[in-house]
C-alpha cells in the first residue's frame, strides 16, 4: 500500500508521492491505490502527453471492481473518462485511454490536465505555469 509523502515499490516499479495543493483549500494526496495494470499495460507508458483539457483535477468516487477508461488524449467530451474520440482517424490521435479496474471503492482526484506522471491520478502537475496559462 502507498503512503502520502513516501515511496512504494511494486515489483520493479518505484513510485514517489508528495502532498500537493490543488487549490487554495484542497490538497492532492496519494490515492493509495495500486493499479496492477501498470505492470503490463503499455499505454501507461505513452511517450507523449495529451491535449491539456483543464487546469484542475476531477474529484470522482471509484467503485471497487468497476472498469474505468481514463482519457489520455484530452479530446474526450466526457472528461476525465474516454468517449472513444481517439478512434477518429481524421484527428490522428496517438494516445490511448488508460484502462483499469478500481481495487477498492475510494474517492480520488483524476488528472484533467493530461500531463500527470501518475496517470490516471492527479500529481499536481496542473499547477505549472505553462498549464495554467494554456487554459484561460
Amino acid at each position: 500500500m502507498m503512503r502520502a509523502g513516501g515511496t512504494t515499490s511494486l515489483g520493479q516499479c518505484h513510485v514517489t508521492y508528495q502532498d500537493s495543493p490543488v487549490s487554495c483549500a484542497k490538497a492532492v494526496k496519494d490515492p493509495g491505490i495500486v493499479l496492477k495494470e501498470r505492470l503490463w499495460q503499455k499505454e501507461f507508458h505513452q511517450k507523449t502527453k495529451g491535449k491539456i483539457y483543464d487546469k484542475k483535477p476531477f474529484k470522482m468516487t471509484l467503485r471497487q471492481g468497476k472498469k474505468y477508461m481514463w482519457c489520455a488524449c484530452g479530446q474526450s467530451k466526457t472528461q476525465p473518462l474516454c468517449d472513444g474520440t481517439h478512434l477518429m482517424q481524421q484527428l490522428k490521435i496517438s494516445q490511448k485511454p488508460l484502462v483499469f479496474y478500481a481495487p477498492e471503492t475510494k474517492e480520488v482526484w483524476l488528472c484533467n490536465c493530461k500531463q500527470t506522471k501518475n496517470a490516471p491520478f492527479c500529481d499536481g502537475t496542473h499547477r505549472n505555469k505553462e498549464i495554467q496559462e494554456a487554459i484561460k
